[in-house]
């Protein structure tokens, strides 16, 4: 076998190879299947995997590897049924007239943030009407509660947690709070008063994969079964350590919640990690609405000091 005619085996090799692990990909996806630390990892890089396999078909076609190339088309198809949401967003409702709305903002600090000042700063100027945050630490409450925007949110249930746990509600509307979820980094479930009426918020923060798989998928499910019991205006809100491309979260839309990015045509947005030497590559924090509200915008943000992205979205009551 001479240098030339084994290369190519090795080309159609490692084309197979690839070809059959973006199908496993997408059977784990297609069947809702989460169940080990290394698959909820690889379905994160889901959206990546099309553009892959159309290069390693395009290579078959021109190498006259039909079945090859047929196979990878198979594949990139399945790839694509799966995005489907993300460039066809399904419709909300529509806003009741002469709805005021809200804005909320969703912000990891980080738990080792050293800039949690100048954070502070920035939702200072942001003016939302609430703000829920994750990975709050005592520490990070001692900085936020002496800064001037602790007076712009009279209305406050403070979590401070340990390391990554932690979970803080800041409003300007009226807070009235429930047993929250029992989840690992804390969780809240208040009703706010706002201004069109009673909202349902779920502030949450599932631990990652990666630590804690069993907890994971247990806190996806408890927060889809939370929100399916409440009948009043709700939003899900927070790091959820999950993206669309996880069935545990996924699950959580099946059951009427609206994804705020896919809703608003920024399903593709991505929001961590933003702290390294690459692109952030994949959702992890988000705004669902369901039960009678509707998102209408969202915006992304940086934060000083931490690994995600930070976002604001604006919230209204559907029309009856």
């Amino acid at each position: 076998m001479d240098r030339g005619h084994r290369n190519r085996r090795y080309t159609e090799l490692a084309g197979w190879g690839v070809v059959a692990s973006v199908g496993l990909l997408i059977i784990t996806q297609a069947f809702g299947w989460d169940g080990t630390r290394t698959v909820s990892i690889f379905q994160t890089l889901t959206p990546y995997a099309d553009p892959i396999v159309v290069l390693v078909a395009a290579e078959a076609i021109w190498t006259g590897r039909n079945a090859l190339a047929a196979t990878s088309a198979a594949v990139g198809f399945g790839a694509l049924l799966l995005a489907i949401p993300m460039v066809f967003p399904p419709d909300q409702p529509d806003v009741r007239p002469g709805a005021v709305g809200f804005t909320a903002a969703a912000v990891n600090l980080l738990y080792s943030n050293p800039q949690v000042g100048a954070v502070a700063d920035d939702l200072d100027k942001l003016d939302a009407d609430m703000i829920v945050f994750s990975e709050f630490t005592h520490e990070h409450r001692v900085t936020l509660v002496a800064h001037p925007l602790a007076n712009r949110y009279p209305h406050k249930i403070n979590g401070d947690g340990l390391f990554a746990g932690g979970v803080a509600l800041w409003s300007k509307f009226s807070l009235t709070e429930h047993d929250p979820i029992d989840t690992i980094n804390g969780s809240i479930d208040a009703t706010i008063g706002g201004p069109d009426g009673a909202v349902r918020v779920l502030a949450v923060h599932p631990p990652t994969p990666i630590l804690s798989h069993d907890g994971w998928k247990r806190e996806l499910r408890l927060i889809a079964e939370s929100a399916d019991d409440i009948l009043t205006p709700t939003l899900v809100i927070g790091d959820f350590n999950a993206a669309y491309w996880h069935p545990a979260f996924r699950d959580i839309l099946r059951r009427g919640f609206t994804d705020a990015h896919m809703a608003n045509h920024r399903g593709w947005s991505t929001s961590w990690p933003t702290d390294e030497f690459f692109p952030p590559f994949v959702r992890l924090d988000h705004a669902l609405a369901g039960n009678g509200l509707v998102s209408t915008d969202i915006d992304d943000f940086r934060l000083p000091g931490s690994d995600h992205a930070a976002f604001v979205v604006t919230v209204k009551p559907a029309a009856s």
